[in-house]
């Protein structure tokens, strides 16, 4: 059920004025601070003046002005996930606010906010009044209608390898790469991975991308951590695709990253990210739907795949250099080494190129820089382990496949969530997509044992090799 508060209870209020514009403002009040602050964004939305749609839709409009919206929200809004919920007030002015002013959308909104990033948020939809955006008024500019997938861009591993497997797998279609964000280290990176692979597929991609970014904000704290991030970028996305003539939108993403169980037993609320958990893409894809008035759908084509499986079509560059053109780390260091190789991200990096039989030729600073972490960098690989071990006491029972899916869900009972909202989706029967998912799990096991013991390496000391060999039977 909802959880529902009013304006005047929020903990922020965010004020869009008439509307999102390209140099606009945000009215941002902290009401435990009592300050106000304007805060200038911007958005360098001119890629999509290239779109097959002549007309653009002011649905559409509104579609991207909402993840805008709620972008410069997460990022402005503190959200501890280890104390209350934060209340986010959002007011902004739309042009179908007899739409997103509706109960069944803003319950379907307000649901999947608070799902993906554990706040409250709270929606107000006036009329827009003042002049569009630019790019909203000038006519389209000449694009060949084609068979395309339209797919995230990242330039991270999972991205490129699933890219990679698609146009393999689909000679006949061209791609059109959406990458979004506000850091142009991660547009550079996005650019830089798409001329890589462009080379190797010569006039079967493209790239598009629309920044957004803040100004004249210094004196306001951010937050680095942003929970909302797959949603806005499932927007802009869906967006750019629906201009595009396509009614769908690609994620490519490992299947144990995008249901991202929890590594440990202290996890509270949303230590993990949501991000593209198949569930956040399946209510995204119900709001998107309804504002439309079409259906739409945003989807992972590899959410029974481990990351180590989507890496395995990168063997064929015998260099190794492709993969280590991506970046991985969950947060990168200012160094000339910036990935760190002991976070989760660094760590599944690092375990799928193993287990795939890849050189690894990326620079991790925990194994080529002369860094000392501040904490105990074995930390997370000690959480990763512990949950394969658990995965293995739950998965080692004898058939039949109905034991260890209660057993499995047991202990992780969002799997069962996700088989009864999603299996309609994907197109499979309740048991086949139990099936898929137990395979999943015992493989990612089974790869983890492969190359355990590699990755201990300059992480788990000599010392503490007996007491990590004792709790993880895989050894």
């Amino acid at each position: 059920m909802k959880k529902e508060f009013h304006a005047h209870d929020s903990d922020y209020t965010l004020d869009f004025g008439s509307g999102v514009n390209n140099n606009g403002c945000i009215q941002f009040t902290d009401h435990a601070t009592k300050k106000e602050s304007s805060i200038g964004i911007t958005i360098d939305d001119q890629e999509f003046n290239y779109r097959v749609k002549q007309e653009f839709p002011s649905v559409v409009a509104d579609l991207i002005d909402l993840a805008v919206a709620i972008h410069f929200a997460d990022r402005l809004a503190f959200q501890n996930l280890r104390q209350d919920q934060s209340r986010i007030y959002v007011k902004l002015a739309v042009r179908h606010p007899e739409i997103m002013n509706t109960e069944l959308f803003r319950s379907q909104l307000e649901i999947l906010l608070e799902w993906a990033t554990g706040s409250l948020w709270l929606f107000d939809f006036p009329k827009r009044s003042d002049s569009e955006r630019s790019v909203v008024r000038q006519p389209s500019l000449p694009v060949a209608a084609q068979d395309c997938e339209v797919a995230m861009w990242s330039g991270g591993l999972d991205a490129f390898a699933g890219l990679y497997q698609r146009l393999r797998s689909h000679p006949e279609k061209s791609f059109l790469l959406f990458g979004t964000g506000g850091n142009v280290n991660v547009h550079k990176l996005q650019e830089d991975t798409e001329k890589k692979i462009r080379y190797i597929f010569p006039n079967r991609c493209t790239l598009y991308r629309v920044p957004i970014r803040f100004f004249d904000s210094n004196a306001v704290r951010k937050n680095k951590i942003t929970r909302a991030r797959g949603v806005v970028f499932a927007m802009l996305g869906a967006a750019c695709a629906s201009l595009m003539g396509r009614q769908e939108l690609c994620f490519y993403e490992n299947g144990t990253g995008a249901i991202n169980l929890p590594y440990r037993e202290s996890a509270l609320g949303l230590d993990h990210t949501r991000s593209v958990h198949p569930l956040t893409l399946l209510k995204v894809s119900d709001l998107i739907s309804g504002l439309l008035g079409e259906a739409f759908r945003v989807w992972n084509p590899f959410l029974f795949s481990t990351k180590s499986e989507m890496c395995q079509i990168l063997a064929e560059d015998v260099t190794g250099r492709l993969s280590s053109q991506t970046k991985s780390c969950d947060s990168p260091h200012r160094h000339n080494i910036s990935q760190c190789g002991y976070c989760s991200s660094c760590l599944l990096r690092r375990q799928a190129l193993s287990a795939a039989k890849i050189e690894d030729k990326t620079r991790y600073l925990i194994l080529h820089g002369n860094y000392s972490p501040a904490k105990d960098p074995s930390e997370t690989l000690r959480h990763m382990l512990a949950q394969v071990e658990t995965l293995r006491c739950l998965l080692n029972r004898p058939n039949p496949h109905e034991i260890q899916w209660e057993a499995l869900t047991r202990k992780f009972p969002i799997l069962d969530d996700i088989v009864d909202q999603c299996s309609v989706v994907e197109k499979l029967t309740t048991l086949d997509m139990q099936s898929k998912l137990i395979r999943l799990y015992q493989k990612y096991v089974a790869e983890w044992d492969d190359v355990k013991s590699q990755l201990s390496v300059n992480l788990i000391k000599n010392r503490d090799s007996e007491s990590l060999d004792r709790n993880y039977s895989g050894s």
